[in-house]
């Protein structure tokens, strides 16, 4: 345990850094806020508490019926028109046999619709399954079947990829389809007696969010109602600190959990409107912007990598954004980002859906996820993880050693058998076993209990924490441990590197992981800047192989899928793209006979 002389050793060397004084400063500042507006409702949003988003909205209709709600395009919903919709398709649902504690999964691009739907569920006493609009055939029937859903809301444009699955004929009893379906038509005949609202627990479940699904099939989390209202709480008066006269714009999916969790919650919880896009449009963005005069934004560090490599627009120039709040934001994209489009906050943050627990940075230091105060008294911990070896570095007595300041380990959260809020507690999945693969045990006493993230950080000497790589995309080369992230970001400065990413690849004839990048470049593949680039990694850590591509491919929430890239190889044989080989002087082409050398263990790697 830390004693008194080493935590005033501590403050002696910190308040000496500019850095920490200027976090420490930022912090307090945001200290009355969390404490008068955000916390109370944490602590209100407990166990049996009858303490929803659906309650909060039908309040601000009651408060503020002509304010507005929500906007896209031509289509505007004050709060009285949302508290009327979410009746009417509540009404609907009751007719078609939902009952309280059902799941109905909701399948479509983001609209106020889509909101509504989600609510109009919550309504009825029901959780939402919101299914990723990207899915097709066999992940699309998984997602369904894994949140026993009887009844799907579709859009239009995609009720015929749930219609084309037999194999969900048996489950399901209805298809409601939205926008030129029959949705609207049984909404308009609906009764106009407001629907009840069913009465549930903050503990019970609200939605259910998937992973994103770059590797296998993707999870359900679990999400209740206490997270849902505290995470749109705490980010609507903290994070995006909304007030009079604020607009949210989103264009990330409403599927996703920043969109839904922190953006449209966040709005619901401060009865700040919010305006959204179907789906993200780089070249649209800033004319949104303006003609919504939105005055905050929420991103995905690959969104803000489009944006940076447009070309100049008119829009972009006095936009009103004041602060995004988002995550994965990379160093190289974010100062340009925040100098090109004189954005003041950039909020960066570290979460997961399920997670019990969040890092944020609310100083704007480039580059890190946010920092800790009090970081050796708190919950999170960073352990030693042995990559090789695929597991936790446990000392002579069995427990788990915590890494020091600059030391690269797992980040991992404490589970409280009762944990005081939802923001502490980790609901899992709805496959048990997949959730018992997220808690490790016996951690450092015997039966405690950690929330694993699956995410390799780092810490410096003042708390500030920095994303390093997800486990399994550190890769071991030549006796050395590789982050794929590390190697992204140094390449990624290039002002000829319009995307890229680092996947490790195996090569037949070698042992380990190679490592491998997939670039996008602004015109021709310059091998000769390339290699000049990469000289500024470590030997090891310089990509073995360079495929050059068109485009990276992207789930819907604009996480690179690199399981294909690995699957994919870099056999010239059998991938379309050009590959390049390093060699002892640069990038060469990589060609059959090169291949057949390389594998033979004729030319090194």
């Amino acid at each position: 345990m830390l004693n008194l002389s080493e935590a005033f050793a501590d403050f002696k060397r910190h308040i000496r850094d500019p850095d920490w004084r200027h976090a420490v400063k930022i912090e307090l500042g945001a200290l009355r806020p969390a404490l008068t507006r955000a916390l109370p409702v944490v602590l209100k949003a407990r166990g049996n508490a009858d303490f929803t988003l659906l309650k909060v909205l039908l309040e601000n209709a009651e408060k503020n019926p002509g304010g507005l709600a929500y906007e896209m395009d031509n289509e505007r919903l004050t709060w009285w028109d949302a508290a009327d919709q979410t009746s009417r398709i509540a009404h609907v649902l009751a007719d078609a046999g939902v009952q309280r504690g059902d799941a109905v999964a909701l399948l479509g691009a983001n609209s106020p619709t889509y909101m509504m739907a989600t609510l109009g569920i919550s309504r009825i006493g029901g959780t939402a399954a919101l299914i990723n609009n990207h899915l097709e055939g066999q992940p699309l029937s998984h997602a369904i079947k894994s949140a026993n859903a009887r009844v799907v809301i579709v859009e239009q444009e995609f009720a015929e990829n749930v219609r084309a699955r037999a194999d969900l004929e048996a489950q399901l009893d209805h298809v409601l389809v939205y926008r030129k379906g029959d949705l609207e038509d049984k909404m308009a005949s609906a009764s106009s007696t407001p629907f009840p609202r069913a009465k549930v627990s903050a503990g019970d479940d609200f939605v259910y969010i998937y992973t994103s699904g770059t590797t296998g099939l993707p999870k359900p989390c679990k999400v209740t109602h206490a997270r849902a209202v505290s995470a749109g709480n705490f980010f609507g008066t903290v994070c995006f600190a909304f007030g009079p006269g604020d607009k949210l714009y989103s264009a990330l999916p409403l599927y996703h959990s920043n969109a839904m969790l922190l953006g449209a919650s966040g709005c619901i919880m401060t009865q700040t409107p919010m305006a959204m896009r179907s789906s993200f449009s780089a070249s649209q963005f800033w004319n949104d912007v303006q003609r919504y005069r939105a005055t905050a934004m929420l991103y995905i560090g690959e969104l803000c990598r489009y944006l940076v490599n447009t070309k100049p627009v008119q829009a972009e120039k006095n936009n009103p954004i004041r602060v995004a709040v988002g995550n994965g934001m990379r160093p190289d994209v974010w100062e340009e980002f925040q100098r090109r489009f004189g954005v003041p906050l950039i909020r960066e943050f570290y979460g997961a859906t399920e997670a019990p627990g969040l890092i944020l940075n609310l100083s704007g230091k480039v580059g890190s996820i946010g920092r800790v105060p009090l970081r050796r008294l708190g919950p999170m911990k960073v352990i030693r993880y042995d990559v090789d070896n695929d597991e936790h570095q446990r000392g002579s007595d069995g427990y788990c050693v915590e890494c020091g300041a600059n030391e690269v380990g797992e980040l991992i959260f404490k589970l409280e058998n009762q944990p005081l809020t939802a923001a502490s507690e980790f609901r899992g999945y709805t496959d048990e076993a997949a959730t018992k693969k997220k808690v490790l045990t016996d951690v450092f006493v015997r039966g405690d209990k950690y929330y694993r993230s699956g995410d390799l950080l780092r810490f410096d000497d003042n708390d500030f924490f920095y994303f390093v790589d997800r486990i399994g995309d550190t890769f071991r080369w030549k006796g050395e441990n590789v982050s794929t992230a590390e190697v992204a970001d140094v390449i990624g400065h290039s002002p000829r590197v319009k995307e890229c990413t680092v996947a490790s690849v195996p090569v037949p004839g070698n042992e380990g992981q190679a490592g491998m990048c997939a670039v996008v470049t602004h015109g021709e593949f310059d091998k000769k800047d390339f290699w000049k680039v990469v000289q500024e990694l470590p030997a090891y850590a310089q990509p073995r192989f360079v495929r050059v591509l068109d485009k990276l491919a992207t789930t819907g929430t604009f996480k690179i899928q690199k399981t294909q890239l690995r699957s994919d190889g870099v056999n010239p044989d059998e991938v379309p793209d050009p590959i390049y080989l390093r060699s002892d002087d640069g990038y060469v082409r990589m060609t059959t006979e090169l291949w057949k050398d390389v594998t033979e263990g004729r030319a090194r790697l």
